[in-house]
């Protein structure tokens, strides 16, 4: 596979993650964050919107990398292990929705469910690709 080929795949990559980063939000609202943590603990809510707020801020930051600067990770021994580590997390968010996530509600919107599983498993294959032939 060509570096062009493999710089195409990084920057639809860099599409979908700024996809994500928006899907984030209107999940937010789609499933009502904050009306479903009143009267848990304090702390949690705070950790719960911290943790939110950093998986927002990484996905954009590869997001922004993936569309700005994909020749870096087209080259050297780091952006070899970068390619692996994004392909392993992704494939792991496939296998989390196929295997963690209540089935009932996966049913329940089913097309959702199916779009965001080949989003996850798109993003796994271009970053194993990249991995691979880099």
């Amino acid at each position: 596979m060509n570096p062009q080929t493999l710089e195409t795949g990084l920057r639809i990559a860099g599409l979908i993650l700024t996809g994500l980063v928006i899907a984030n939000f209107v999940a937010a609202k789609r499933w009502d964050y904050s009306g479903s943590l009143v009267g848990t603990q304090l702390i949690v809510r705070q950790i719960f919107h911290v943790h939110c707020a950093y998986m927002i801020a990484i996905i954009a930051a590869l997001a922004l990398v993936c569309l700005g600067w994909p020749n870096l990770l087209l080259e050297g021994g780091f952006s070899k292990a970068f390619c692996a580590f994004f392909a392993l997390f992704w494939l792991s968010r496939v296998i989390v929705q196929l295997t963690y996530y209540d089935s009932d509600l996966r049913r329940a919107d089913r097309c959702w469910d199916i779009f965001f599983l080949g989003v996850f498993l798109a993003l796994a294959i271009i970053f194993a690709l990249v991995f691979y032939y880099a």
